[in-house]
């Protein structure tokens, strides 16, 4: 199973209506395609004015076929592509996450996500992995949210993720400071010591919107 991630920034001017104009579109390709996207805002970790769209993918081949054949057949789609894209700042960037493993009940879409990223040289991925499941399973037990681990070999290489699932902001807050009290989690942190340095790290906690 895959993760299919877009991340895109609206201009500052354009907060309101490039919100609106996104969720009309991630609308419209989730009932034309019949893949499930989500559409996130991003509360910290990115520029204010980010959003994220993401999507369970079985096979990506299918995905991208389902994905073209709306751009060469569907003009309503077409069109909210054309009215959301006057409101972004840059253009997206797309990386595909392959799930690996996963922890606590994860079968419905969370409304908010803490997610931890970084990336490793290709040596230490494995090793890098290893101890994100094992971290997932420590963390779950202790704080009980829901997390899962993914990898990325394309869009962002060498990159390992967490992702925490909450019902709320408030949720994140009481399971992530549950987790830092207890000694078993500095104990993990350390350990890293002996797999490496990460070469990017990366932090987020976003709201769905959609």
């Amino acid at each position: 199973m895959y993760i299919f991630n877009r991340e895109l920034t609206l201009k500052p001017s354009s907060l309101i209506d490039g919100t609106a104009a996104m969720s009309d579109a991630v609308s419209h390709i989730s009932a034309s395609t019949g893949y499930d996207f989500s559409l996130w805002q991003a509360l910290l970790g990115a520029p204010v004015g980010s959003l994220g769209v993401s999507a369970m993918v079985g096979e990506y081949g299918a995905y991208t076929d389902a994905v073209a054949r709306a751009y060469a057949e569907d003009e309503a789609w077409l069109a909210k592509v054309a009215a959301s894209g006057e409101h972004m700042a840059s253009n997206p960037v797309d990386s595909l996450w392959n799930v690996v493993h996963a922890v606590g009940d994860m079968s419905e879409v969370p409304n908010v996500i803490s997610s931890v990223a970084w990336q490793m040289n290709p040596a230490e991925v494995a090793p890098s992995v290893a101890w994100a499941v094992d971290l997932a399973n420590y963390v779950n037990g202790v704080g009980g949210a829901p997390v899962s681990v993914s990898f990325s070999q394309w869009g962002l290489p060498n990159y390992v993720r967490l992702i925490w699932a909450y019902d709320s902001v408030a949720a994140f807050d009481e399971a992530t400071s549950s987790v830092r009290q207890d000694p078993g989690f500095g104990e993990r942190l350390a350990a890293t010591a002996e797999i490496g340095v990460p070469r990017d790290m990366r932090t987020a906690v976003l709201r769905r919107i959609l």
